[in-house]
């Protein structure tokens, strides 16, 4: 299976969660990976969190080498989560305000080791993003 189906199963399964209203996989220079089937109600807040992913970069980048893990940003009733994969890639997740933030800490990093694992792979078979 190509890497970037792999990476769209993953990001399928965390979509799945009724707290996750939309994910993706960002990549550095705007783009990556998005699943269909977003759930927030708010177009316009996820039109403005996909074209402004590429300016979270620079802060990841900084604080990189001190192994940030994630970063929260609260904005009424969203929450959105930020969890560096590498200098390259973040997965971001948009939640409700009000979720169960637990529960999702642990979905969000198992599904960052997993995409982890998937771009850190070397096998020319598998495809790039």
């Amino acid at each position: 299976m190509p890497k970037k189906e792999e990476v769209l199963s993953i990001l399928n399964d965390l979509l799945r969660m009724d707290d996750v209203l939309a994910c993706m996989l960002a990549k550095k220079g705007l783009g990556g990976i998005v699943p269909e089937g977003v759930k927030v109600r708010d177009v316009n807040l996820w039109n403005l969190v996909k074209s402004t992913t590429n300016e979270i970069f620079p802060i990841i980048d900084k604080f990189f080498i001190y192994k940030i893990d994630r970063l929260y940003f609260e904005l009424g009733e969203y929450t959105i989560i930020f969890a560096p994969v590498s200098q390259t890639f973040s997965l971001l997740v948009i939640i409700p305000s009000l979720a169960n933030m637990g529960l999702i800490d642990v979905e969000v990093e198992n599904s960052k080791r997993k995409i982890k694992g998937i771009i850190e792979r070397k096998d020319d078979s598998s495809g790039n993003f």
